[in-house]
């Protein structure tokens, strides 16, 4: 029997079977009863510390039986590292990921010669209702004990920006603070009309990897949710969320698919580029 950890939208999962052949399983350290995992595992030196390990088709003995600089070439070709360089511009959509506004977004970005990237929602999304109920409230409230990597992806321009809209900000949040703690140069974080607690809030704004921190609150369009709100708040807000998902309005200002959503989105990203998004 194999162990494997493998990365999903809110944290990881064990898997107790033997490898089925399916690709992109992680590795992850074994932690002994009693251990707390860092952002990116177990501390070196800890007691059950051992680098992760991404190769396909191999038990846990043969993974663990590969040399230090071999398995950590086999663990890290596929992920950024923190402390890498990365360039480009990555945005996280809302609860689900999914909304068709997020190709739009894409589209309004690309007139401001700003190439965006949506991530993928199958690894940063466990669906709406879960982002919404259970991934808001976790993410908001600091660095999450276990990070998911970013997955490689073809790099481009000078900056390397993260751009997130609700949930999203959030899980564009806990990137900016793990690559950035690791060294990360990250250019500009946004976030808009997130409910991003308010020690979260400072922490990434107080992290010097991470040079601005853009907040994009949506109170003047009746959202009530606003970046340092607090967990009381966060929760009477649910009433008037309801309403305006129905109504396409407040804290979903810039997701209608309509051509006054297309306006705002192309304003959005008028604005971002104004405040050096590149």
């Amino acid at each position: 029997m194999t162990q494997y950890v493998v990365p999903g939208p809110m944290g990881t999962k064990l898997v107790d079977e033997s490898f089925s052949g399916e690709p992109a399983c992680l590795l992850r350290d074994y932690m002994p009863r009693g251990s707390t995992p860092g952002p990116m595992g177990l501390e070196p030196g800890a007691a059950g510390f051992d680098a992760w390990n991404f190769k396909e088709n191999q038990s846990l003995l043969k993974i663990r039986d590969l040399s230090p600089p071999v398995a950590g070439a086999a663990s890290l070709s596929r992920f950024f590292v923190p402390g890498e360089k990365i360039t480009g511009n990555l945005f996280f959509g809302g609860a689900g990921m999914d909304g068709g506004y997020i190709l739009d977004m894409v589209r309004a970005f690309a007139e401001k010669n700003v190439q965006l990237i949506s991530v993928d929602p199958r690894k940063w999304s466990g669906g709406t209702l879960a982002d919404a109920a259970i991934g808001v409230d976790v993410f908001r409230a600091g660095k999450s004990v276990i990070q998911v990597p970013l997955d490689k992806f073809p790099q481009s321009g000078t900056q390397f920006n993260l751009i997130g809209y609700s949930y999203g900000s959030l899980v564009a949040a806990q990137v900016a603070i793990n690559y950035g703690a690791g060294g990360t140069v990250v250019n500009h974080l946004v976030l808009i009309g997130s409910p991003i607690g308010g020690k979260f809030l400072q922490q990434v704004k107080t992290t010097p990897a991470i040079k601005n921190v853009i907040v994009v609150d949506l109170t003047a369009q009746g959202d009530p949710l606003y970046a340092g709100m607090s967990r009381e708040k966060l929760l009477l807000s649910t009433p008037s969320l309801g309403k305006q998902m129905v109504e396409a309005s407040g804290h979903f200002y810039y997701a209608p698919n309509t051509e006054e959503g297309k306006r705002r989105r192309r304003e959005l990203a008028a604005y971002l580029y104004s405040r050096g998004l590149r």
